[in-house]
Formats: C-alpha cells, sequence, structure tokens
C-alpha cells in the first residue's frame, strides 16, 4: 500500500427491519398468522427486512418471506417500515437455504445415526442441492437439508454419499429420491470444511469504506457482506454487494452486486447458488470495526489462489490496496462450490467487477458444466434521472459514432457491437462498460449477456420461476423508455468448465471493465 494511500472503514448500521421488530408485527398480525396457521410468531423464521428503494426513509417499503420450519411453508409480507402490522400478506413458495444452525443440528442427528461410516476422516460438508424435500400424501412437505458425507478410506471405495435429514423427525434419509449419489472418485483435490467448523461470530453488516491519497478522497461507498447481501428472504444474495459508490465526491453507483449466479451441467441438472453462505479464506491484518473485515497489508488468498486448501484464518470481507487499486475480495460457499466475489476500484476511477469459480472434493464438478454469473449495476450518475444507454459497434470508422438505446432490450456480446456506455444527460460523465476477455457469450440457457431496464425497486432478482434455474430476466423487459431514465444494467459472464480438456481461460476471474468518461 503506497504511503500516501490512506483506507478509513467505519460500521454502518443497514436501513430497515430487525427480526425482533418483524417478529412483533407478526404477533400483531392476525391474517398473516391465519395464513401460515400458527398461533405463537417465536416458531416461525424471521429475517432482517431490509428497506427498499433509493435513499429510503423511515416510511420505506419492505418485502420479506417468513418461514414456518415445522409446515415448511412460508409467506412474504409487503409493506413499509413504519407499519409493518399492516403489510400486504401472500403465499410463497420461496424456501429459505439451511443456515449454519440448521446444517448444525442435522449434522448431530447425522452422526448420530448407526449407519454412519467410522474414521477419523469422515466430513460432513454442504452438497448440492441444498434440500431434499419430501411430499407427504396429503400433499404436505417436509423440509430436510441435505448433507455431504466424504470418506476418502471407505473400504468399498465409495468417496461421497449425499443424504437428507429430517431435523424435526430426527430421522435420516440415505437415499434422498432424485439425488441419490453414492461416487467413487472425486472432482477436485481440496478437502471440504466440515459444517461444524463454519461459524459465524457476528460483527456489522455493513461498512463505509473511504479511500484517500494525501487529502484527495477518491472513493467512498457502503461495501455490503455477502450474508447480508441483497436480495434475500427472498432471493439468496449476491456476494460482495457495493452501494452508494462515489468517485471523486460524485455518485457513480448506488448499487452492484450478483443477485443471479447459476450452472448448468451437460447432463441436464441445474443449480441456482447460494451467494450469501461466507466461508474461509487466508487475509492477514487488522480488524478495524470487529469481526468479519480486515484491511491487509498483504493481497488476501481465496481457494483460487490457495487451490489445495478449503481452510483459512478469516471469514468476511477484505481489503488490499496495492498502490493503485483498491480490491474489496470475499470468499462464498454454494454446496461444493467455492466463489471469489472480487471488486477492484483504481484510482483513476476504473471499477473491474469480477468473479471465480472453484470447488472442493465433490463427485460432481468433473462433468462438463457452465456456470452464469449476472451482474446488476443500478447506474445513478450525478443523480438517479437523465441517463442514457448508447452502443460503441465495430463500424470500420475512426472515431465510432454511439447510437442511443431508448427502449428496454438485451444484447449479445457480439460483432458489430464492440462496448457499451452509461452517461448523465446534463454533464456527459458516465462509464464505457468493456466486456472482459474470459467473459464468452450466452448459450440457449444463459439467455443473453445484457440487458439495459428502468430502474424499479422490486426488480432486484428474477424470482427463480425456472425452468431449470435458469436467469428470467426477460420478463422485466416491457417496452419502457430507458431515454434520460433511471437505468439499471445487467451484465452476464459464462464460465464454461471442462476438467478433461481444459480451455486456457479456466482459473481466471471474469467480469467487465467500467472506464470513467470525463
Amino acid at each position: 500500500m503506497g504511503e500516501d494511500v490512506r483506507i478509513i472503514i467505519e460500521a454502518v448500521p443497514r436501513a430497515g427491519l430487525s427480526a425482533d421488530r418483524l417478529r412483533q408485527a407478526l404477533a400483531d398480525h392476525p391474517q398473516a398468522l391465519a395464513a401460515l396457521e400458527v398461533a405463537d410468531p417465536r416458531t416461525l423464521h424471521v429475517p432482517f427486512a431490509a428497506a427498499l428503494g433509493h435513499d429510503p426513509g423511515p416510511d420505506a417499503a419492505f418485502r420479506a418471506t417468513v418461514f414456518d420450519p415445522a409446515a415448511n411453508r412460508a409467506i412474504e409480507l409487503r409493506g413499509s417500515l413504519e407499519r409493518p402490522e399492516q403489510a400486504e400478506v401472500r403465499h410463497s413458495a420461496d424456501r429459505p437455504q439451511p443456515g449454519r444452525q440448521e446444517l448444525a443440528e442435522a449434522a448431530e442427528i447425522l452422526r448420530a445415526d448407526p449407519a454412519f461410516p467410522q474414521g477419523e476422516d469422515v466430513v460432513v460438508y454442504r452438497p448440492m442441492p441444498p434440500l431434499a424435500d419430501l411430499e407427504n400424501p396429503d400433499g404436505t412437505t417436509v423440509r430436510r437439508p441435505t448433507l455431504g458425507v466424504y470418506t476418502p478410506a471407505d473400504p468399498t471405495g465409495v468417496r461421497h454419499r449425499i443424504v437428507a435429514v429430517d431435523v424435526a423427525g430426527r430421522t435420516v434419509d440415505w437415499r434422498p429420491q432424485g439425488i441419490d449419489v453414492r461416487a467413487h472418485h472425486d472432482c477436485e483435490h481440496s478437502v471440504p470444511e466440515g459444517v461444524e467448523s463454519l461459524a459465524d461470530r457476528g460483527g456489522p453488516d455493513q461498512v463505509r469504506v473511504r479511500v484517500l491519497r494525501g487529502e484527495t478522497e477518491l472513493w467512498n461507498l457502503l461495501v455490503v457482506r455477502p450474508r447480508a447481501s441483497a436480495p434475500q428472504n427472498p432471493g439468496v444474495g449476491s456476494g460482495v454487494e457495493l452501494r452508494e459508490v462515489r468517485y471523486r465526491g460524485r455518485l457513480v453507483l448506488r448499487q452492484a452486486h450478483v443477485p443471479i449466479l447459476n450452472v448448468e451441467y451437460e447432463e441436464g441438472t441445474t443449480f441456482r447458488d447460494d451467494a450469501s453462505f461466507e466461508t474461509r479464506f487466508s487475509a492477514t491484518g487488522q480488524d478495524p470495526v470487529g469481526w468479519g473485515w480486515r484491511l491487509c497489508a498483504d493481497p488476501p488468498r481465496t481457494i483460487l489462489e490457495r487451490p489445495d486448501s478449503d481452510a483459512g484464518n478469516f471469514q468476511g470481507v477484505a481489503f488490499h490496496h496495492d498502490g493503485q487499486e483498491l480490491r474489496i475480495v470475499s470468499e462464498i460457499a454454494a454446496g461444493w462450490y467455492r466463489y471469489a466475489s472480487d471488486w477492484r476500484l483504481a484510482d483513476d476511477g476504473t471499477i473491474r467487477p469480477r468473479f471465480g469459480f472453484a470447488a472442493t472434493a465433490n463427485p460432481m464438478t468433473c462433468k462438463v458444466h457452465r456456470h452464469h454469473a449476472y451482474w446488476r449495476f443500478d447506474f445513478d450518475l450525478d443523480g438517479a434521472a437523465d441517463d442514457v444507454v448508447e452502443e460503441i459497434d465495430e463500424t470500420g470508422s475512426i472515431i465510432p459514432e454511439p447510437v442511443a438505446i431508448v427502449r428496454e432490450t438485451s444484447r449479445r456480446r457480439r460483432p458489430p457491437a464492440k462496448y457499451w456506455q452509461v452517461r448523465d444527460k446534463v454533464t456527459g460523465r458516465g462509464y464505457q462498460l468493456h466486456p472482459g476477455e474470459f467473459d464468452s457469450t450466452a448459450d440457449a440457457y444463459g439467455v443473453s449477456d445484457l440487458w439495459f431496464l428502468r430502474h424499479h425497486p422490486s426488480e432486484l432478482e428474477d424470482g427463480n420461476p425456472g425452468p431449470r434455474d435458469r436467469a428470467a430476466l426477460n420478463r422485466f423487459m416491457n417496452g419502457e423508455s430507458i431515454n434520460g431514465a433511471n437505468v439499471v444494467v445487467w451484465y452476464a459472464g459464462h464460465y464454461y468448465h471442462d476438467q478433461g480438456h481444459p480451455q486456457p481461460h479456466q482459473g481466471e476471474l471474469i467480469g467487465p471493465d467500467l472506464i470513467p468518461i470525463d
């Protein structure tokens, strides 16, 4: 880190309803309790309900999924922070991902099962899919988190088993229908960390970060850690999330994150991945605001830089300035997948979002598959309004003329398109969006590469309506004008992985470059 560069990190509370406040509102909301058919809100899984919209005030809107684990049912509440007991109630098919406590309880039940294998090298880990719920004859369902059992020294040669655990009934299904995996091979080398070791010791959900060179403030932004990233409840997070991003005092991004992350295997299996579950990586330095936030003197190292280890000394978000740019990085886990959620903010104003892909020992990833990461950039250049999107094509001229895109649409990264830019109509300031070298272009499952949309607070993610976990961003396109509007750009990167025939890009981070205009 250069001697004249200072990084200031301060904890900032989130706007929204605490879980306790929302639980109190449920107690005063007979319609909500009736919809779930429960009398005691203390039995429910109640999340923090984040405020929606730009600059949310005390009466901002919220949306939250309340879940009854006993009946495996959920409702969605939509209301205002000031009057949550009057929130609209909707039935919901959303089922929250198993959390650390639920996984630990399931692991305890699994280890007590008579069929659990013996040996000190047995590891109980998070597999994919995260749930294997069971439907009863009467139409009700039983919630069953899945667990992977890794037995490298098994005398029969079985190295991986995936089981389903009914936590309420304290039973184990060793061959859950549809996901019976008994594998005699490992697709990766690093031994997965057991679910019992994945602790969360608290710490702030978000911080304000300032980058100063001498007396000049280069960057000022909010950073939200993956466990609190939007959207959640409903939604599965978005990795490290940036908010209120200012460069040299000017607002450029209201919000930037990866709300959609999925994978498709050539043999047909698909997953929509959790982007909120933090896991450990290596980062050495100081913790200025407590657990989960670290300012590093040396570059942090995720599983991409340490491919033989799933362990580490840190869990949360790490910062490192190399003299030219600030790196903001975390490692997240979705089953056996490990992802690097990475942002680089250069002193010259360039923003380089990055995402990396890896995995621990597992029975799947040596099959040919493709990951798809969908960034969402809510541009607020010198304010929310008056933004315009332009496409720059390979026309053969020395200085290509930008062509304005005036209606909501999507685009592929293929000729003649070269790059795109979003700028403020009044000041002319903005950002060019240049595709990354390894970002590829969408296949049928990936749908498209870019979407240019008018901002709506509720369009933080697609709701994962399918089919097969495919991104459903096209449903947001309804012909609205984006000429002089508040513009949101979705950008997709597609990562092809064939372990048997490695491509030159394998092991690389994907993501675009956002280059400032003016």
